[in-house]
């Protein structure tokens, strides 16, 4: 209150904030501005105004009495006793009804200065305005200057840059004379009685030492007095940071010790005053506080520490420190907070259902978490712990936040935070679903071109299948007429892009309507579980493709949107680039035949013919090379208009034999500028002279027997044949038939008259032949009557032996129990996890209306197997109208007497079939006949080559190892793919080939190794569907492997079709008979039927393709000896076909666990990469060959004949290009070491040579039900000791050898009744063991990369 300067500039700050009141300042009673009494006399002065008043004195160690009017009546002596000031209410005046009264008794000097009476509800205390001053001097000669009160006799003073400074040497005596020691009084300082002496900055920088001593003096009665004295310093007064530590909150529980840091960067000599606030500051008194300065090399560190012991809840509130220098003041605070106990509070941030996009770089999953202490915290996902395991490196975890960085839709997933305090017995935990949406992407951008030519009038399906999360829950279609677009790389998307998916900038896009739609179409969209995804499919079916025009699908979501572009463009070439002979595929010797190179105008361009060197052909078409090997030839060149084509015509007048060869068709890409060869083989056929291979011969017949005469003559062109008699022309009457282009004459029935010489003449280009033969005929015709009575009784004898037959068969047949032919018979079967196996008939739906076939519509054919049960017939199927053939199918029906369990398995299969659906390595269900007037028929897909193991077995002669990569090849790879993807909804093909549309024989064509891996990559394609349909097949094997049209190999299952009685394939083991040979081990000793139990058959069935069809196991006799030798890890060696890299997919089939085994997904993967590798394995030939029939399956035994093989390798691989999934996995790399094989063991076996015996049989390969009971009870017996073991104790896996195809299992492990109870041991799978011992490079030499 000494410095009224101070309150006069505070009073100007505040004038506008106080501007707003309507008040008027406190008055005193005592007038003028200050005031002077004698020391020990009493201060009184009285304070009026409008609000609560209060009083504010210099010397605040006074202490403040409230006296009120009774304590003045009662005790006012008591009061007088304590020095203090009192201070009382007084009566007010109007206007003023407030009114407080100070009293000081007892003054002295040191009393003097400003006495403020203010408005005690009012912040701001300004003089004039809501405070009324008086400066009082107590005069005490014996103290003429006044102290600083609570301080020692020197004082210092900073300066910093002020115009001046005031040494405040105040007086009681307010006419005293003052001097300051050391500064003259003409240098311009001055004297104020209230405040001080003032020295103007200039004298103090005139002194050249940095501090100064100065002193007041005054002298009275001839005494000298000193006033404090007082050093002035000249200092810094920046404070450059300010740092509280901790800094964030800090949490305590009661009783603990709080220390809290206040560290200030000050400049140089700043003089800093530190301030602490906090609640218990008033009543705390076990607070300390340590005050250090620290210089540093550019600055001075100030720090003061605050110590408060055996906190309490009352120290919970805000601490701040201040930090002042003489001209800054900076502030930090922090919350401190005192806990009675330890505690845990989790709750949801933002919901329990979090969303974010597939992509995104980063994201936290957090939640609102309070707790002390400082719990242990666990994050779970889907119930795995995230910890430092490869899968969840992308994971880290910061106590409450988990971070996802790149995420990706296999972080989706049920996540739990587990907050533990182990030492208070305290957890808490909270879930959070995780939803990342994926935007759509439409599969098929990424394996199918986006121009594809379309013959014209022709059917085709396009399809649009698109996967997102959310599902995009429609598929849209837009088309605009043909047209160039401009490229628009820079659409804006939610995903990154590849090249591929750059959209061309389209304008003028339609809606499909019929309308206005240039070729008549309809759509079709539906959602279904593809690759265990469920996916969004879309199909525009163009009835008949007729004018060029794009279309374009789109896909959408609540993320994003997906497009693909389709160019449909129309043309009159099927493949867009193609070859065509004229008037004849296989000409004669000098006939004419031209040679006409067909080319799309819109693809291709600079048509040019060759002539391949008969003596250089090479085994692959290379066009970069070609000219090397091959001479050009001319030709004409036209433009076709109408269709919009190129023909380049090569007419040879008259061709000869040395015409005969390869001859190669160039054109160019105009947008790759890349060249494409097609080649073909044009076979001249010489002309030769008709000639006998057999002469005809005299023939004596009797009367009324029948006569048959053969004309045995070949030639080239085949000669015309006619007949005379008694060179008497003969022609085609009544008993006398000609057959087989007149190669046989026939007369039934012989009379007298028939007798003669029959001339048979051959004709051709080359001249004519001819050869007689006489006809003797003798005897008497029987007498009428004599004829039909022998021919009723021989009717007779043949019936009643017949129905005999028919009887002892019926008797002596075996008969087998419902569960037998339920489970038995029925190869592929839905899992009973899904689906009780009893259950299966009653509970999958069958629908007349989209699958039934009236029987009226079949015409049935020659059988093509049986089993003791069923047979497979083949049958045409025609139009309503029953005029059109459609096409050539199989038909599956029950054999005549089946009893009602053997229809209901026939029913079960026809439903499975439709619950799998449609698939292109699938023999798919076309239809069925079941109403109850006739029998129960299946209808499915007709393979004419039979099953794959008789086919390779016919083939072995004809085995080469040769590829195609002609632009025809790549075209149909093209078309598969898209047709493959294509799931056909009706009961009958959308569409069927007409009989026009040739078709490449396969019987014609030599064997490749190519071909051996594109059979295996389809049946793993096949089995990768089923797996996902939930179903089992339980007997993969080449038997039930169909190869059709196109060399597309199709899964089957004879199931009652099969006579396994019979097939040696089949071991008996007591009432059942099984498929050992093709069986994993927990499947022969533990009855356990898995998707991993068909990939160990599905090696048995690599052995059998690249051994070209020979019985697995060649040489072994399948007893107790070989089921242990199985279990024990023995294993077939290599076939003679296989490259090391085959082998080591069979030895990964053949893992003893089946968790170890690769998934049917991971070897589609496989096989596809190593179909497309550009390099094949240097494999030997063996031109062995074997005619093993098992009777039982669609088969065709012809085999090539020479000519047929004279012909070019076709271009017939366009069902080999994986197309499963839309997203590409790595390859992998397998590691097989060295392999205990069957041919290492003790057993006395043939000798194995480089080529199997095919026709070996295992008739006779029984087993006993007492040497299955034995080798079950050995099993489970070790079985059972190892499971305890292994479920109890700890893992020792420091030996063992991890498969590297880490994968869950895709099927489920079920109870087989047929076979016992499933035992459980064994069942225990760690989906989380990672290998200890990676194997190198080094330690493989058998390894590569597949």
């Amino acid at each position: 209150f000494r410095d009224h300067h101070a309150s006069l500039l505070l009073a100007s700050l505040f004038s506008g904030l106080v501007a707003g009141y309507s008040m008027t300042p406190p008055t005193l009673d005592i007038p003028g501005d200050d005031l002077a009494i004698q020391s020990g006399e009493a201060l009184t002065i009285t304070c009026r105004g409008q609000h609560t008043l209060d009083w504010a004195w210099p010397d605040q160690s006074l202490t403040k009495f409230e006296v009120t009017d009774r304590q003045k009546q009662q005790r006012p002596a008591d009061v007088l006793d304590r020095r203090g000031v009192r201070v009382g209410e007084c009566e007010g005046q109007p206007g003023k009804p407030y009114c407080k009264t100070l009293v000081l008794t007892g003054t002295y000097g040191n009393d003097t200065g400003y006495y403020r009476c203010f408005y005690k509800d009012i912040k701001a205390i300004i003089d004039g305005t809501t405070a009324a001053s008086v400066y009082v001097f107590i005069k005490d000669f014996q103290h003429p200057f006044v102290k600083s009160y609570g301080k020692n006799n020197l004082e210092t003073i900073f300066y910093t840059e002020s115009t001046e400074v005031v040494v405040p040497c105040l007086v009681s005596i307010p006419d005293l004379n003052v001097s300051l020691y050391l500064v003259s009084t003409d240098s311009g300082i001055t004297w104020n009685n209230k405040q001080g002496w003032t020295i103007p900055r200039a004298t103090l920088d005139n002194i050249s030492i940095s501090f100064l001593f100065f002193v007041c003096t005054a002298t009275l009665s001839s005494i000298t007095y000193d006033s404090t004295y007082y050093l002035i310093h000249s200092t810094g007064s920046k404070v450059y940071d300010l740092k509280l530590f901790p800094e964030e909150s800090v949490e305590l529980m009661l009783g603990d010790t709080l220390i809290l840091n206040c560290t200030a960067l000050v400049e140089f000599d700043t003089a800093v005053d530190f301030q602490w606030q906090y609640p218990g500051k008033p009543v705390n008194e076990s607070v300390s506080r340590q005050f250090v300065r620290t210089p540093l090399s550019q600055a001075t560190e100030a720090t003061n520490i605050l110590t408060i012991r055996n906190v309490n809840k009352s120290d919970t509130g805000s601490y701040t420190c201040t930090a002042k220098s003489v001209k800054e003041e900076v502030k930090k605070s922090i919350m401190v907070i005192v806990h009675e106990k330890p505690f845990i509070s989790i709750d949801y941030k933002d919901g329990p259902v979090v969303e974010t996009t597939a992509g995104d770089k980063s994201f936290k999953l957090l939640v609102r978490m309070s707790a002390y202490p400082q719990p242990v915290t666990e994050w779970f996902k889907d119930g795995k712990l995230i910890n430092r395991r490869p899968e969840f490196k992308r994971m880290r975890a910061h106590h409450h936040m988990l971070e996802i960085r790149d995420v990706c839709e296999q972080d989706s997933g049920n996540y739990t935070v587990v907050m533990k305090n182990v030492a208070a017995s305290l957890e808490k935990q909270l879930s959070l679903t995780f939803v990342v949406n994926v935007p759509p992407q439409i599969c098929e951008k990424k394996v199918v071109a986006p121009t594809n030519p379309y013959p014209r009038g022709t059917r085709q399906t396009l399809t649009c299948t698109a996967y997102g999360v959310p599902t995009p829950t429609t598929i849209t279609w837009k088309w605009r007429p043909w047209s160039p677009c401009g490229l628009n790389s820079s659409r804006h998307n939610t995903i990154r892009r590849g090249p591929r998916d750059k959209i061309p900038n389209c304008q003028n896009w339609q809606d499909m309507n019929t309308e206005d739609a240039m070729n008549a179409f309809d759509i079709n969209t539906w959602t279904e579980i593809v690759d265990e995804k469920n996916k969004t499919v879309s199909t525009l079916v163009i009835h008949k493709a007729n004018v060029s025009v794009m279309y374009k699908c789109s896909a959408e979501n609540k993320v994003g949107k997906d497009e693909r572009l389709i160019y449909f463009y129309v043309t009159t070439i099927p493949e867009g680039f193609g070859i065509e002979l004229q008037p004849t595929e296989e000409p004669l010797e000098q006939e004419l035949l031209r040679l006409k190179c067909n080319a799309d105008n819109y693809t291709y361009e600079n048509l040019q013919w060759y002539r391949l060197d008969p003596h250089a052909v090479p085994p692959e078409l290379d066009c970069k090379s070609l000219h090397q090997y091959a001479k050009p030839l001319g030709g004409e060149l036209s433009f076709e208009a109408s269709s919009n084509n190129w023909v380049l015509e090569m007419t040879i007048t008259s061709i000869q034999p040395s015409d005969e060869g390869n001859y190669v068709c160039e054109v160019q890409n105009r947008r790759s500028g890349e060249k494409h060869c097609h080649r073909k083989y044009i076979p001249v056929r010489a002309l030769e002279a008709p000639h006998y291979r057999h002469y005809p011969t005299n023939q004596t017949v009797n009367v009324s027997e029948s006569l048959q005469i053969e004309c045995d003559v070949e030639g080239t062109p085949a000669p015309q044949l006619s007949w005379l008699k008694n060179s008497q022309p003969l022609y085609h009457m009544s008993g006398i038939s000609l057959q087989d282009s007149n190669r046989t004459l026939s007369i039934q029935r012989v009379r007298e008259e028939d007798a003669g010489v029959y001339t048979c003449t051959a004709c051709n280009q080359k001249g004519c032949v001819q050869a007689s033969a006489s006809v003797a005929v003798i005897g008497e015709p029987p007498p009428k009557e004599m004829v039909e009575v022998v021919i009723l009784i021989g009717t007779g004898v043949i019936a009643i032996f017949f129905w005999a037959l028919l009887i002892l068969i019926f008797c002596n047949a075996k008969r087998v129990n419902p569960a037998d032919i339920k489970t038995g018979y029925l190869s592929i079967i839905m899992d009973p996890g899904e689906v009780p196996l009893e259950d299966q008939c009653e509970y999958l739906p069958y629908d007349s209306s989209q699958w039934e076939i009236p029987r009226d519509r079949l015409r049935l054919g020659k059988v093509l197997g049986h089993g003791a049960f069923g047979k497979v017939i083949e049958a045409s199927i025609f139009n309503s109208d029953k005029k059109s053939s459609l096409n050539t199918v199989a038909v599956k029906m029950l054999k005549e007497g089946a009893t009602a369990s053997e229809h209901k398995a026939l029913m079960s299969e026809l439903k499975i079939l439709i619950h799998i659906g449609n698939h292109l390595n699938v023999v798919n269900l076309l239809g069925a006949c079941t109403k109850p007037n006739g029998p129960l028929m299946v209808v499915v897909e007709y393979c004419k080559y039979g099953n794959l193991s008789n086919y390779l077995r016919a083939k072995r002669e004809f085995f080469l190892p040769y590829r195609d990569r002609s632009p025809k090849t790549q075209s149909q790879v093209r078309k598969m793919i898209e047709a493959g993807q294509v799931d056909h909804r009706g009961h009958l093909p959308s569409s069927v080939p007409s009989p026009s549309q040739a078709m490449e024989d396969l019987w014609k064509t030599p064997l490749t190794v190519e071909d051996l891996i594109c059979y295996s990559f389809q049946v793993a394609r096949g089995m990768e569907f089923l797996a996902s349909r939930k179903c089992i097949h339980r007997d993969l094997a080449a038997r039930n492997i169909l190869l059709s049209e196109s060399n597309v190999v199709k899964i089957c299952d004879f199931g009652l079709a099969r006579d396994i009685y019979k097939d040696p394939d089949y071991v008996r083991k007591g009432n059942a008979r099984l498929p050992l040979k093709w069986m994993a081990p927990e499947s022969i000793f533990d009855k356990v039927y898995t998707s991993q139990s068909d990939v160990w058959s599905f090696g048995v069935l690599l052995w059998e393709i690249f051994s070209l069809g020979a019985s697995p196991y060649p040489g072994v006799q399948i007893d107790e000896d070989f089921c242990k030798r199985l279990k024990d890890g023995t294993r077939m060696r290599a076939p003679e076909y296989a490259s090391p890299e085959i082998y080591g997919i069979m030895l990964a089939c053949w893992q003893g666990e089946p968790r170890e085994r690769p998934t049917f997904p991971a070897l589609v993967e496989i096989l596809g990469d190593l179909l497309q590798d550009n390099s094949l394995p240097d494999i030997p030939l063996n031109m062995s060959q074997s005619s093993e029939d098992d009777g039982f399956s669609q088969a065709s035994s012809r085999p090539p004949s020479h000519e047929e093989l004279a012909l070019t390798l076709p271009n017939r691989y366009y069902n080999c290009v994986p197309f499963a999934g839309c997203m590409l996995v790595a390859p992998s790399k397998l590691c097989h070491s060295r392999v205990k094989t069957f041919e290492e063991g003790s057993l006395e076996m043939t000798s194995h040579k480089a080529h199997h015996d095919s026709s070996q049989s295992d008739s006779g390969m029984v087993l006993a039900s007492e040497e299955f009971e034995r080798i079950e009870h050995k099993h489970r017996g070790y079985q059972m000791g190892r499971s305890t073991e292994h479920l109890i104790g700890p893992v020792d896996r420091s030996s063992t050898h991890w498969s590297p195809f880490i994968s869950h299992l895709s099927g489920q492990t079920f109870y087989n009744n047929e076979y016992g109870q499933l035992s459980e041991e064994g069942m225990v799978v760690d989906f989380f063991s990672t290998p200890d011992q990676v194997l190198s490079d080094r330690a493989c030499p058998a390894s590569s990369n597949l």
